[in-house]
Protein backbone atom coordinates (compact mmCIF):
# COMPACT_ATOMS: atom_id res chain seq x y z
CA UNK A 1 0.00 0.00 0.00
CA UNK A 2 1.27 3.59 -1.05
CA UNK A 3 1.69 5.68 2.52
CA UNK A 4 2.33 9.21 2.93
CA UNK A 5 3.01 11.93 5.97
CA UNK A 6 -0.44 13.65 6.32
CA UNK A 7 1.05 15.76 4.04
CA UNK A 8 1.67 13.51 1.00
CA UNK A 9 -1.51 11.66 0.73
CA UNK A 10 -1.08 9.94 -2.43
CA UNK A 11 -4.22 9.93 -4.51
CA UNK A 12 -6.07 7.93 -6.70
CA UNK A 13 -9.31 8.13 -9.11
CA UNK A 14 -11.28 5.27 -9.80
CA UNK A 15 -12.76 5.99 -13.25
CA UNK A 16 -15.91 3.41 -13.83
CA UNK A 17 -17.10 3.38 -17.60
CA UNK A 18 -19.49 2.11 -19.88
CA UNK A 19 -20.70 3.15 -23.40
CA UNK A 20 -19.40 6.54 -22.19
CA UNK A 21 -17.58 7.50 -25.47
CA UNK A 22 -19.56 10.51 -25.85
CA UNK A 23 -17.92 12.53 -22.56
CA UNK A 24 -14.96 10.64 -21.86
CA UNK A 25 -12.27 13.35 -23.36
CA UNK A 26 -13.88 16.40 -21.32
CA UNK A 27 -13.55 13.89 -17.95
CA UNK A 28 -10.50 12.62 -18.84
CA UNK A 29 -9.25 15.92 -19.84
CA UNK A 30 -10.51 17.38 -16.43
CA UNK A 31 -8.21 15.06 -14.28
CA UNK A 32 -4.84 15.95 -16.36
CA UNK A 33 -6.06 19.53 -15.54
CA UNK A 34 -6.02 19.10 -11.73
CA UNK A 35 -3.78 21.48 -9.71
CA UNK A 36 -2.47 18.57 -7.89
CA UNK A 37 -2.73 15.76 -10.02
CA UNK A 38 -3.54 11.91 -8.97
CA UNK A 39 -0.81 9.76 -8.28
CA UNK A 40 -2.36 7.48 -10.55
CA UNK A 41 -5.62 6.56 -12.03
CA UNK A 42 -7.63 2.97 -12.71
CA UNK A 43 -10.71 2.60 -15.29
CA UNK A 44 -12.56 -0.17 -15.08
CA UNK A 45 -15.16 -0.67 -18.11
CA UNK A 46 -17.84 -2.65 -17.60
CA UNK A 47 -18.05 -4.02 -21.36
CA UNK A 48 -18.51 -1.33 -23.61
CA UNK A 49 -20.01 -1.94 -27.28
CA UNK A 50 -19.41 2.03 -28.24
CA UNK A 51 -15.47 2.32 -28.56
CA UNK A 52 -15.22 3.14 -25.16
CA UNK A 53 -13.23 0.47 -24.34
CA UNK A 54 -10.74 1.10 -27.17
CA UNK A 55 -10.14 4.71 -26.40
CA UNK A 56 -9.40 4.14 -22.74
CA UNK A 57 -6.48 1.52 -23.53
CA UNK A 58 -4.93 4.17 -25.90
CA UNK A 59 -5.82 7.06 -23.83
CA UNK A 60 -3.90 5.35 -20.97
CA UNK A 61 -0.94 4.52 -23.05
CA UNK A 62 0.14 8.03 -23.45
CA UNK A 63 -1.52 9.82 -20.29
CA UNK A 64 1.44 11.77 -18.55
CA UNK A 65 0.71 9.97 -15.57
CA UNK A 66 0.65 6.29 -14.14
CA UNK A 67 -3.18 4.29 -15.91
CA UNK A 68 -4.23 1.06 -15.47
CA UNK A 69 -7.56 -0.16 -17.27
CA UNK A 70 -9.23 -3.33 -16.41
CA UNK A 71 -12.82 -4.70 -18.07
CA UNK A 72 -14.96 -6.71 -17.67
CA UNK A 73 -15.97 -9.13 -20.50
CA UNK A 74 -19.93 -8.81 -19.31
CA UNK A 75 -21.85 -6.61 -17.01
CA UNK A 76 -21.15 -6.26 -13.92
CA UNK A 77 -23.55 -3.51 -13.61
CA UNK A 78 -22.18 -0.05 -11.62
CA UNK A 79 -21.85 -1.30 -8.09
CA UNK A 80 -19.84 -4.27 -8.55
CA UNK A 81 -18.12 -2.24 -11.11
CA UNK A 82 -16.51 0.12 -8.61
CA UNK A 83 -16.22 -2.43 -6.29
CA UNK A 84 -13.29 -3.69 -8.81
CA UNK A 85 -12.31 -0.09 -9.57
CA UNK A 86 -11.35 0.66 -5.56
CA UNK A 87 -9.97 -2.25 -5.02
CA UNK A 88 -7.71 -1.79 -8.17
CA UNK A 89 -5.73 1.51 -6.11
CA UNK A 90 -3.22 1.34 -3.64
CA UNK A 91 -3.23 5.10 -2.72
CA UNK A 92 -4.03 6.85 0.70
CA UNK A 93 -7.33 8.38 -1.07
CA UNK A 94 -9.35 6.88 -3.50
CA UNK A 95 -11.70 9.17 -5.35
CA UNK A 96 -14.71 8.19 -7.32
CA UNK A 97 -15.27 9.15 -10.51
CA UNK A 98 -17.98 9.03 -13.28
CA UNK A 99 -17.66 8.95 -16.63
CA UNK A 100 -19.76 11.53 -17.93
CA UNK A 101 -18.71 14.92 -15.10
CA UNK A 102 -15.90 17.09 -15.64
CA UNK A 103 -13.92 17.94 -12.74
CA UNK A 104 -12.85 21.04 -11.60
CA UNK A 105 -9.21 21.86 -11.29
CA UNK A 106 -8.85 22.42 -7.52
CA UNK A 107 -10.77 19.25 -6.77
CA UNK A 108 -8.15 17.02 -5.34
CA UNK A 109 -5.88 19.97 -3.73
CA UNK A 110 -9.07 20.95 -2.00
CA UNK A 111 -10.18 17.39 -1.14
CA UNK A 112 -7.17 15.77 0.02
CA UNK A 113 -5.89 19.41 1.91
CA UNK A 114 -9.23 18.50 4.08
CA UNK A 115 -8.23 14.89 5.12
CA UNK A 116 -4.57 15.74 6.07
CA UNK A 117 -6.09 18.43 8.44
CA UNK A 118 -8.41 16.23 9.70
CA UNK A 119 -6.80 12.63 10.32
CA UNK A 120 -10.16 11.48 12.06
CA UNK A 121 -11.89 11.86 8.68
CA UNK A 122 -12.90 8.67 6.48
CA UNK A 123 -14.97 9.96 3.47
CA UNK A 124 -15.57 13.38 2.16
CA UNK A 125 -18.09 14.53 -0.20
CA UNK A 126 -18.82 18.17 -1.77
CA UNK A 127 -21.34 20.24 -3.76
CA UNK A 128 -21.36 20.16 -7.32
CA UNK A 129 -22.61 22.35 -10.18
CA UNK A 130 -25.59 20.64 -12.05
CA UNK A 131 -25.25 21.39 -16.14
CA UNK A 132 -26.99 19.84 -18.83
CA UNK A 133 -25.26 17.27 -21.74
CA UNK A 134 -24.11 19.99 -23.22
CA UNK A 135 -22.54 21.21 -19.80
CA UNK A 136 -24.15 24.28 -19.37
CA UNK A 137 -25.24 25.47 -16.21
CA UNK A 138 -28.80 24.52 -15.02
CA UNK A 139 -28.59 27.50 -12.04
CA UNK A 140 -29.03 24.63 -9.35
CA UNK A 141 -26.68 23.12 -7.20
CA UNK A 142 -26.31 19.61 -6.12
CA UNK A 143 -27.15 20.44 -2.65
CA UNK A 144 -30.03 22.47 -3.26
CA UNK A 145 -31.34 19.61 -6.02
CA UNK A 146 -30.97 17.52 -2.54
CA UNK A 147 -32.77 19.95 -0.47
CA UNK A 148 -30.35 19.72 1.94
CA UNK A 149 -31.60 21.46 4.70
CA UNK A 150 -29.37 23.27 7.35
CA UNK A 151 -29.66 21.08 10.21
CA UNK A 152 -28.62 17.89 8.05
CA UNK A 153 -25.85 19.81 7.26
CA UNK A 154 -24.95 20.79 10.80
CA UNK A 155 -25.15 17.22 11.99
CA UNK A 156 -22.96 16.12 9.23
CA UNK A 157 -20.42 18.42 10.65
CA UNK A 158 -20.92 17.76 14.31
CA UNK A 159 -20.14 14.15 13.37
CA UNK A 160 -23.28 12.89 13.41
CA UNK A 161 -24.55 11.96 10.16
CA UNK A 162 -25.74 8.22 10.74
CA UNK A 163 -28.82 8.75 11.49
CA UNK A 164 -29.40 11.53 8.91
CA UNK A 165 -27.89 8.40 6.39
CA UNK A 166 -29.99 5.71 7.27
CA UNK A 167 -33.22 8.56 6.68
CA UNK A 168 -31.51 9.21 3.30
CA UNK A 169 -28.39 9.39 1.12
CA UNK A 170 -26.39 12.79 0.81
CA UNK A 171 -23.51 11.53 -0.76
CA UNK A 172 -22.90 11.59 -4.29
CA UNK A 173 -20.04 9.38 -5.48
CA UNK A 174 -19.04 11.56 -8.06
CA UNK A 175 -17.97 14.24 -5.59
CA UNK A 176 -16.74 11.56 -2.49
CA UNK A 177 -13.60 10.62 -1.57
CA UNK A 178 -12.22 8.31 1.04
CA UNK A 179 -9.20 6.69 2.79
CA UNK A 180 -8.47 3.49 1.90
CA UNK A 181 -8.63 1.73 4.46
CA UNK A 182 -12.41 2.35 4.95
CA UNK A 183 -12.65 -0.84 2.77
CA UNK A 184 -11.58 -3.17 5.51
CA UNK A 185 -14.81 -1.90 6.23
CA UNK A 186 -17.03 -1.52 3.67
CA UNK A 187 -16.07 -4.83 1.44
CA UNK A 188 -17.83 -6.34 -0.13
CA UNK A 189 -20.78 -3.34 -1.27
CA UNK A 190 -24.34 -4.90 -0.66
CA UNK A 191 -26.13 -5.65 -3.35
CA UNK A 192 -29.09 -3.55 -2.59
CA UNK A 193 -27.41 -0.48 -1.52
CA UNK A 194 -25.72 1.89 -3.98
CA UNK A 195 -21.79 2.35 -3.32
CA UNK A 196 -21.56 5.64 -2.26
CA UNK A 197 -24.40 5.50 0.37
CA UNK A 198 -22.98 2.38 1.59
CA UNK A 199 -19.30 3.78 2.16
CA UNK A 200 -20.41 6.74 3.95
CA UNK A 201 -22.80 4.79 6.18
CA UNK A 202 -19.58 2.55 6.73
CA UNK A 203 -17.77 6.05 7.46
CA UNK A 204 -19.96 7.69 9.77
CA UNK A 205 -20.30 3.74 11.79
CA UNK A 206 -16.48 3.95 12.54
CA UNK A 207 -15.68 7.39 12.44
CA UNK A 208 -16.26 10.21 11.07
CA UNK A 209 -17.49 11.62 7.41
CA UNK A 210 -18.12 15.42 6.28
CA UNK A 211 -18.78 17.65 3.81
CA UNK A 212 -18.20 20.66 1.58
CA UNK A 213 -20.29 23.39 0.52
CA UNK A 214 -18.00 24.05 -2.48
CA UNK A 215 -18.48 22.58 -5.64
CA UNK A 216 -15.74 20.38 -7.22
CA UNK A 217 -17.08 18.98 -10.61
CA UNK A 218 -19.39 19.81 -13.16
CA UNK A 219 -22.56 17.47 -12.17
CA UNK A 220 -23.86 16.35 -15.88
CA UNK A 221 -27.52 15.52 -16.07
CA UNK A 222 -28.70 13.73 -19.47
CA UNK A 223 -30.75 10.92 -20.65
CA UNK A 224 -28.31 7.59 -19.97
CA UNK A 225 -27.11 8.29 -16.42
CA UNK A 226 -27.25 5.56 -14.22
CA UNK A 227 -28.09 7.79 -11.45
CA UNK A 228 -29.27 11.48 -11.50
CA UNK A 229 -30.90 13.90 -9.84
CA UNK A 230 -34.77 14.37 -10.28
CA UNK A 231 -35.50 17.59 -11.69
CA UNK A 232 -37.73 17.13 -14.58
CA UNK A 233 -41.80 17.87 -14.39
CA UNK A 234 -41.60 14.47 -15.94
CA UNK A 235 -40.28 12.72 -13.25
CA UNK A 236 -42.12 14.22 -10.57
CA UNK A 237 -44.81 12.87 -12.51
CA UNK A 238 -43.03 9.39 -12.87
CA UNK A 239 -43.29 9.61 -8.85
CA UNK A 240 -46.79 10.80 -8.16
CA UNK A 241 -48.10 8.22 -11.04
CA UNK A 242 -46.47 5.11 -9.69
CA UNK A 243 -48.73 1.97 -8.60
CA UNK A 244 -49.67 2.26 -4.97
CA UNK A 245 -47.10 0.78 -2.42
CA UNK A 246 -44.50 0.84 -4.87
CA UNK A 247 -42.40 3.55 -2.68
CA UNK A 248 -43.54 1.20 0.45
CA UNK A 249 -42.01 -1.60 -0.82
CA UNK A 250 -38.55 -0.27 -2.24
CA UNK A 251 -38.19 1.50 1.37
CA UNK A 252 -39.16 -1.45 3.36
CA UNK A 253 -36.23 -3.47 1.21
CA UNK A 254 -34.01 -0.71 1.22
CA UNK A 255 -34.10 0.45 4.99
CA UNK A 256 -34.08 -3.85 5.96
CA UNK A 257 -30.75 -4.40 3.82
CA UNK A 258 -29.80 -1.30 5.97
CA UNK A 259 -29.96 -2.50 9.09
CA UNK A 260 -28.77 -6.13 8.70
CA UNK A 261 -25.48 -4.82 7.12
CA UNK A 262 -25.57 -2.62 10.29
CA UNK A 263 -25.87 -5.38 12.63
CA UNK A 264 -23.45 -6.98 10.50
CA UNK A 265 -20.74 -4.26 10.97
CA UNK A 266 -21.40 -3.82 14.54
CA UNK A 267 -20.58 -7.71 15.18
CA UNK A 268 -18.33 -7.98 12.83
CA UNK A 269 -15.91 -5.42 14.69
CA UNK A 270 -16.97 -5.40 17.87
CA UNK A 271 -18.62 -2.11 18.08
CA UNK A 272 -21.95 -1.02 19.44
CA UNK A 273 -24.88 -1.42 17.14
CA UNK A 274 -26.48 2.46 16.50
CA UNK A 275 -28.51 2.81 19.27
CA UNK A 276 -31.41 4.12 17.53
CA UNK A 277 -31.66 0.89 15.45
CA UNK A 278 -34.36 -0.41 17.44
CA UNK A 279 -37.08 2.32 16.89
CA UNK A 280 -35.44 2.33 13.45
CA UNK A 281 -36.84 -0.99 13.19
CA UNK A 282 -40.17 -0.13 14.66
CA UNK A 283 -40.44 3.21 11.83
CA UNK A 284 -39.56 0.50 8.85
CA UNK A 285 -42.36 -2.25 9.92
CA UNK A 286 -44.76 1.09 10.21
CA UNK A 287 -44.25 2.51 6.97
CA UNK A 288 -44.25 -1.06 5.42
CA UNK A 289 -47.57 -2.40 6.51
CA UNK A 290 -49.90 0.95 6.59
CA UNK A 291 -53.57 0.00 6.89
CA UNK A 292 -55.68 -0.37 3.43
CA UNK A 293 -58.61 1.26 5.23
CA UNK A 294 -57.77 5.42 4.81
CA UNK A 295 -59.07 6.23 8.13
CA UNK A 296 -57.25 3.48 9.90
CA UNK A 297 -54.41 4.39 7.88
CA UNK A 298 -54.75 8.50 8.67
CA UNK A 299 -55.18 7.58 12.29
CA UNK A 300 -52.43 5.12 12.66
CA UNK A 301 -50.21 7.93 10.87
CA UNK A 302 -51.27 10.46 13.29
CA UNK A 303 -50.35 8.25 16.23
CA UNK A 304 -46.71 7.42 14.91
CA UNK A 305 -46.36 11.62 13.48
CA UNK A 306 -46.51 11.84 17.65
CA UNK A 307 -43.79 9.40 18.14
CA UNK A 308 -41.31 11.83 16.19
CA UNK A 309 -39.97 8.72 14.04
CA UNK A 310 -41.35 10.26 10.83
CA UNK A 311 -39.21 13.26 11.72
CA UNK A 312 -35.78 11.28 12.81
CA UNK A 313 -35.79 7.94 10.41
CA UNK A 314 -38.16 9.38 7.22
CA UNK A 315 -38.62 13.09 5.78
CA UNK A 316 -41.10 14.45 7.87
CA UNK A 317 -44.43 16.23 6.49
CA UNK A 318 -43.32 14.86 3.08
CA UNK A 319 -43.39 11.61 4.51
CA UNK A 320 -46.16 11.74 6.24
CA UNK A 321 -48.23 12.97 3.18
CA UNK A 322 -46.55 10.29 1.17
CA UNK A 323 -48.39 7.81 3.43
CA UNK A 324 -51.41 8.85 3.61
CA UNK A 325 -52.25 8.97 -0.20
CA UNK A 326 -50.14 5.39 -0.05
CA UNK A 327 -47.76 6.23 -2.85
Amino acid sequence: MMTGSKDTLTCGVALCTFNGRSYLDEQLASLLDQERRPDRIVIYDDGSVDGTWEFVQEWAQNAALPVSVYRHPERMGYIKNFEAAVQALDTDLIFLCDQDDIWLPNKIALMANEFAKHPDLLLLHTNAKLVNAAAQDLGVSLFEALRLSESERRAVLAGNALEILCRRNLVTGATAAFRRCLLDIALPFPAALVHDEWLAIAAATHGRMSLLDTPTILYRQHANNALGMPLSKWRIWQLLSAPPGQFHAKYAARQGELMRQLSKLSSMHAIEPPPFLPEMKKHVEFRSHLPSDKLKRIASIFSEWKSGRYHVFSNGMRSVVRDIVNR
